[in-house]
């Protein structure tokens, strides 16, 4: 599912950057529309506080970040048996942070052209990160599974535990 929604989001780059680059259009009402950029900033956030946070910095937090999230996926899916929920949670999350990485690999930044006129422009991936963003907080909102109830100095220690026992050598 993962190869499936990282192959949509960056099809359809292709065939913008092969047809529709210059384009412009609204769905909306002059609000939500169609500009396609090549965003050089590399992430919302570097793009927000113009910070000047190189190309090589933003891959090597993304490779941390898929790193860490694969380790705690593992984690959660050996000790506390991973839910249905929480493999979409992580299938967002993936699909969202493999694609972000594939835009600074191969795009040197992020092809977007989903346009909220007078805020910004966004792609698929964001999308994914969103909707991972979404379950996250709908999660806690709802204490599903009790969730308010976690205990995150217990998760962290055990997983830690966890990192021990299996990176390390016996």
């Amino acid at each position: 599912m993962i190869i499936l929604l990282v192959s949509i989001d960056q099809l359809i780059k292709i065939i913008i950057l092969n047809n529709f680059m210059n384009e412009k259009f609204y769905f909306i009402d002059k609000f939500i529309g169609f500009e396609p950029i090549i965003n050089t900033k590399y992430s919302y956030i570097n793009s927000l506080g113009n910070f000047g946070i190189g190309l090589t910095t933003h891959i090597i937090v993304v490779l941390a970040a898929i790193l860490m999230a694969i380790i705690i996926y593992l984690f959660i899916n050996e000790t506390y048996n991973m839910t249905h929920l929480g493999e979409w949670i992580f299938l967002f999350l993936f699909s969202g942070a493999f694609c972000s990485l594939i835009d600074k690999i191969i795009w040197g930044g992020s092809l977007d052209y989903i346009l909220v006129e007078g805020f910004f422009t966004f792609d698929l991936k964001d999308v994914y990160i969103t909707t991972f963003e979404i379950l996250i907080i709908s999660c806690l909102i709802f204490n599903y599974k009790g969730l308010r109830k976690f205990d995150e100095k217990k998760f962290f220690r055990e997983l830690k535990n966890y990192m021990k026992e299996k990176f390390t050598k016996k």
